[in-house]
């Protein structure tokens, strides 16, 4: 048995679609649903925030010290396959 959770958005017109991806194919399968409404501050303390002035204090940090890509290794030649 695998437990997934996620969350959805029930549209004005009272429906919840879910497009569930599992590594299971031509199989039937039983499905249990469980609504739970999120109360908003619940909703809006999941949502990724970036911190007052993040961008203002880190913008060009990088710009007296940039970053070098270094030319990738010489890979090890194998045998081909068949």
């Amino acid at each position: 048995m695998v437990s997934i959770s996620l969350r959805g958005h029930v549209r004005a017109d009272g429906t919840l679609e879910l497009q569930i991806p599992t590594k299971l194919s031509e199989t039937d399968v039983e499905v249990t649903i469980m609504l739970r409404p999120v109360k908003a501050e619940e909703a809006e303390s999941k949502k990724i925030v970036w911190p007052e002035g993040y961008f203002e204090r880190t913008f060009g940090s990088l710009r007296d010290n940039p970053i070098k890509c270094e030319p990738p290794p010489d890979f090890e030649v194998r045998a081909e396959l068949n």
